[in-house]
């Protein structure tokens, strides 16, 4: 967890605050012309309206698709990152299958690192599981973790790969890896 002992902080340095400014404008001007734009065409027509509401504020985000446009447009952000201290992994010789799930054995409060880097889409108890993060993975996968507490992130928050998510409730928590709805097999992904 951010603040903790398993983090150092480390920063990627920018050349200087002007390439920062300048990058927080080019966004604020680019959200602009996206409002602006939304409004004025859903004024044009009825028709238009409803196709918007139903694409644009109906529908989930895809992150992955909405990262590889920033990149090519926008570029890499320069920002800080969290690094592990620890070399706590999720490599654990104890686990199971347990329905869709991979359930591992481990100590009450072991920190839980991400399997790969994303957005978290969730964050509440799920599906009988107990409290479950949901990270929507880079390459758009859906990773669970379950009966974890977490903390120091938040709905919409980018978790690196490796980061802490938070620690066990515990003696045990929680992996389900999804594509599309579809269950994916613990050990085929990590293959």
């Amino acid at each position: 967890m951010k603040g903790s002992k398993y983090y150092k902080k480390k920063f990627k340095g920018r050349k200087n605050n002007n390439d920062h400014l300048s990058l927080l404008f080019t966004q604020f001007l680019l959200a602009i012309i996206f409002l602006l734009s939304s409004l004025i065409l859903t004024n044009l027509s009825s028709d238009f309206k409803s196709k918007y509401q139903k694409e644009v504020l109906e529908k989930n985000l895809d992150f992955p698709y909405l990262n590889k446009l920033y990149k090519k447009y926008i570029g890499e952000d320069k920002k800080e990152e969290d690094t592990l201290v620890a070399n706590v992994t999720n490599n654990n010789n104890s686990y199971e299958k347990v329905g869709d799930a991979t359930k591992f054995l481990v100590n009450r409060e072991t920190p839980i690192n991400s399997l790969e880097g994303g957005i978290i889409v969730f964050i509440g108890d799920k599906d009988n599981l107990g409290n479950t993060v949901i990270i929507q993975g880079n390459d758009g996968v859906d990773i669970w973790y379950s009966n974890i507490d977490v903390t120091e992130y938040s709905l919409y928050d980018y978790i690196s790969k490796g980061a802490i998510i938070g620690v066990s409730q515990s003696d045990n928590y929680l992996i389900t890896i999804k594509k599309d709805d579809k269950t994916i097999n613990y050990e085929d992904y990590i293959a």
